[in-house]
């Protein structure tokens, strides 16, 4: 099967998974964009690969690890206060193509719908928010190419990121 054609499954990282997701953090096309967001984690990871309810995952392509997707409650997150329409029903996510050679072969996209897929297979939720850097346009790209809906910029200027939203009925197939 091809990469093109190929399903990607995530998979609940685990402790096996910390040394890949440390190399992926640092790597350089990770860390000039992604690397703040994902800042959290990074130094609870023992703690966040050991909790159950974490919503860590790995996204992998063929049984090979090539990404990593974050998966949270967006009310009650700092980074999330000052969105209107953030409620106890959505849910904030972080995501990275981790390995350098599957960059630029639009996987990202692929590694979206799985895991809106994924969120919306529980009917309580209504709605999936991401703040990607202004300037990661290969995440801005994926992200509207999903179905994901530009708001603007998140209203936490500090950030320097903009607001995209996606619904069960705005994703796309």
């Amino acid at each position: 099967m091809s990469a093109e054609t190929a399903e990607i499954v995530l998979r609940r990282a685990g402790p096996a998974d910390e040394g890949t997701i440390r190399r992926w953090l640092v790597a350089p096309h990770v860390a000039r964009r992604t690397y703040r967001l994902f800042s959290d984690i990074v130094e609870t990871l023992e703690d966040v690969l050991r909790d159950p309810l974490a919503g860590l995952f790995i996204a992998e392509l063929d049984d090979r690890p090539i990404g990593l997707v974050h998966v949270y409650k967006a009310q009650g997150d700092q980074r999330w206060a000052g969105v209107a329409d953030v409620t106890e029903r959505t849910r904030a996510i972080d995501f990275l193509i981790g390995a350098t050679d599957m960059v630029n072969k639009k996987l990202g996209r692929r590694m979206l719908n799985a895991l809106a897929a994924q969120v919306f297979r529980d009917p309580g939720i209504d709605r999936i928010v991401v703040c990607p850097h202004a300037d990661n346009w290969p995440a801005i790209i994926a992200l509207k190419r999903a179905g994901f809906r530009e708001k603007g910029r998140h209203p936490d200027a500090a950030l320097n990121a903009m607001y995209l939203t996606v619904t069960p009925a705005t994703l796309k197939k």
